[in-house]
């Protein structure tokens, strides 16, 4: 119990060291995700095409198949299976992994941000159904910035060891890789939250659908 107190304590001191490049990413996921919804809003036609299209075959979507297949009837399950998912694909490949080019954790959070501002604004039946989306995109958005930043942080140790006080590439990687374990324990930590929070609502709203009307996702 005190080495995981100790690990969180050292995590959440390396947040205070980035925390300009951590507010920074968090102000992008922000100002995107309203930025598409914005654009759904005044029917930007490029745009209500793209969602029309992403909607049309995210059903199709093979990461998505053993959450209506399989596993559906498991929680647990569908639980832990959203949590690895969205923390080796979702956050280390990739926003952590091409951050060896510093900039490209940012193109993929603007994209990211923009795309989930596009695809769900307007599709909540209900309030709690709006409430279950802001919680998740806080929770799991929350875990891609720790994870962007652990990336971010990599390239720009490679691109100017000074970044991190150091006169060598090899020396400001190896801090920098530190500095990622740590931010994965964050990251980590929000993305197991966003899964059981995003999954036991939607297990919920599945027992339970007799009480809800379906989305309407046309536009």
């Amino acid at each position: 119990m005190k080495n995981i107190k100790e690990t969180y304590l050292n995590a959440w001191q390396k947040t205070k060291e980035l925390k300009s490049l951590i507010a920074f990413l968090v102000i992008t996921n922000i100002v995107f995700l309203f930025f598409g919804q914005w654009m759904i809003a005044q029917a930007v036609p490029g745009v209500v095409e793209f969602k029309k299209e992403v909607l049309k075959q995210l059903p199709e979507m093979g990461y998505l198949k053993p959450l209506t297949g399989p596993l559906a009837p498991y929680l647990p399950l569908k639980i832990a299976y959203t949590f690895f998912f969205n923390l080796i694909f979702g956050a280390f490949l990739s926003t952590t992994m091409p951050g060896i080019i510093f900039f490209l954790p940012y193109l993929i959070t603007v994209f990211r941000a923009w795309a989930v501002g596009v695809l769900f604004y307007g599709t909540m039946p209900t309030d709690l159904h709006l409430a279950v989306f802001y919680g998740t995109f806080i929770l799991e958005f929350g875990g891609y910035v720790f994870s962007s930043a652990a990336g971010m942080n990599i390239g720009l140790s490679i691109l100017n060891p000074a970044w991190k006080g150091k006169e060598t590439r090899l020396e400001a990687l190896k801090i920098a890789m530190a500095d990622m374990k740590l931010l994965f324990v964050l990251a980590a930590t929000l993305l197991f939250l966003g899964a059981v929070w995003e999954m036991g609502w939607l297990h919920f709203f599945g027992v339970h659908a007799e009480k809800f009307i379906q989305p309407d996702i046309s536009l």
